[in-house]
């Protein structure tokens, strides 16, 4: 199968003072040395042969000084930095060369047109991971983490994506998987060779293992995900209350910004806004949703649908009162159907003379956490969002370390543990060894499946397409 060079611009667009377009294939330094000449000449053209050969014996990530020439108008484009990564040791293991130039789009745009002109094929989204991986240079959990290290939206998301980076999760992975090769080998020998092996399978020290080692091991990765996936993906808090309350006003204040319309006029929030903010190293993603009540309005009726939607997703609920106002039925209601979630009862106007104040807790309220604010003079916001991080926090056992399955990691980690329980109750109850080793071959293909050893084609579609060109 021939292999197509690739050539993309890694940097973000806009204006900045380096960007780099990146090549790699087995053509990408014959096609660097096409446009590349070594430190200055006026005319932009190679001087002779032996500087046309030069780039080939460039030593290996090292940077040289000198332009990007189109050799056909003998037009200089950038003045640039360049460096040769040799395979295997590459990012992708194939030959790579770097090209930094100046972080004009315009420049960049130039010089991958130049490269493409010149052979190479513009890279897909996520090519360089996706060949890094197919090349063996990663595995799938690493590769993965590549796109979550480039979304982190915390210091605390980006530490499980370096743990994973760092292969940390693949290696856990591979102990459970050599673990349970062990155990198939042996029995599938039993299988093969009943009157020599058969008798020496201590199926009670079998059943253990799995029982006391890989079972909970499994489920402890599992529940990880469970606790502390928001920490990659974001806590989600959502705004609700009845109209008027000042739900949009604290939008705003949240996230720091005049995100949402805010009038004096209840209902002016009919669909979801959604913005997100920084407390304590976990990210918040925090919407605000129409006011919850009866309403002839269809199109307010919509939003308060959406709501509800959001309401069911949410990870904690900032139950947002009025102070001036007594607790009415549509509050008392409302809080019972929301009594299965995590919920903030946020006390906002405290800012009213105190006679004005006509907010009493309910007693069916006391034992959820509460705080007052004022969204109109921003008092107490700080401390709402540190009640929200200790709120995420106190629910989330200690993290020993930093790796956390993804979503895509927990699926298979259920197959896995699916399986596992299936030889389990198989082995008590004295199935056969041919149905055991059905079993234990898919908690192994469940394990394949994260580290990317068997994988559909789709899949790793799917994976790659989250990333940006140029990655």
């Amino acid at each position: 199968m021939t292999i197509s060079t690739i050539a993309a611009i890694s940097t973000p667009q806009g204006s900045g003072g380096i960007g780099i377009v990146k090549i790699s294939g087995p053509k990408a330094i014959d096609i660097a040395q096409s446009v590349f000449v070594r430190g200055f000449s006026p005319s932009g053209a190679p001087q002779n042969h032996a500087v046309e050969k030069e780039i080939h014996e460039f030593e290996s990530r090292r940077l040289v000084y000198g332009h990007i020439v189109d050799s056909e108008s003998r037009q200089v484009l950038d003045e640039v930095l360049l460096a040769v990564m040799r395979a295997p040791h590459s990012y992708t293991a194939e030959d790579v060369v770097e090209i930094q130039a100046h972080a004009s789009p315009l420049i960049l745009k130039s010089i991958l047109s130049l490269l493409l002109k010149r052979g190479a094929v513009l890279a897909e989204p996520g090519e360089f991971t996706k060949r890094a991986f197919l090349n063996g240079r990663m595995d799938l959990t690493q590769a993965e983490a590549v796109i979550d290290m480039i979304n982190a939206r915390s210091s605390k998301a980006a530490d499980m994506a370096f743990a994973h980076l760092s292969g940390g999760f693949a290696e856990i992975i591979k102990s459970l998987r050599s673990e349970i090769l062990t155990l198939l080998s042996s029995i599938e020998a039993a299988i093969d060779f009943p009157d020599d092996v058969g008798e020496d399978i201590e199926i009670e020290k079998f059943v253990a293992s799995i029982e006391e080692e890989m079972l909970p091991r499994i489920s402890a990765l599992i529940s990880r995900h469970d606790d502390v996936n928001f920490l990659r993906e974001g806590l989600k808090a959502v705004i609700v209350g009845g109209p008027n309350v000042g739900k949009s006003s604290l939008l705003n204040r949240l996230v720091n910004r005049e995100r949402a319309i805010v009038t004096e006029f209840p209902g002016t929030t009919r669909d979801f806004i959604e913005d997100s903010f920084i407390t304590r190293g976990i990210p918040i993603i925090v919407t605000d949703t129409a006011g919850i009540h009866e309403s002839p309005d269809p199109v307010e009726r919509v939003g308060i649908e959406k709501a509800w939607e959001y309401m069911s997703r949410a990870d904690i609920l900032l139950y947002t009162v009025d102070a001036g106002k007594p607790v009415s039925a549509n509050d008392l209601s409302l809080f019972r159907q929301l009594s299965d979630k995590k919920i903030i009862l946020v006390i906002n106007k405290t800012d009213l003379p105190q006679e004005k104040i006509l907010f009493l807790v309910p007693e069916e309220w006391r034992d959820i956490p509460k705080i007052e604010i004022s969204a109109l003079y921003n008092r107490g916001i700080d401390e709402l969002k540190n009640f929200i991080a200790n709120l995420a926090v106190d629910a989330t056992p200690q993290m020993e370390n930093a790796i956390v399955p993804n979503v895509r990691h927990k699926t298979a980690l259920e197959k896995a543990r699916s399986a596992l329980s299936a030889v389990l109750s198989g082995s008590r109850a004295g199935v056969s060894f041919e149905l055991i080793s059905m079993d234990l071959h898919s908690v192994i293909d469940a394990f394949s499946e994260i580290t990317g050893e068997s994988i559909g084609a789709d899949v790793l579609d799917e994976i790659f397409n989250r990333f940006c060109i140029g990655k």
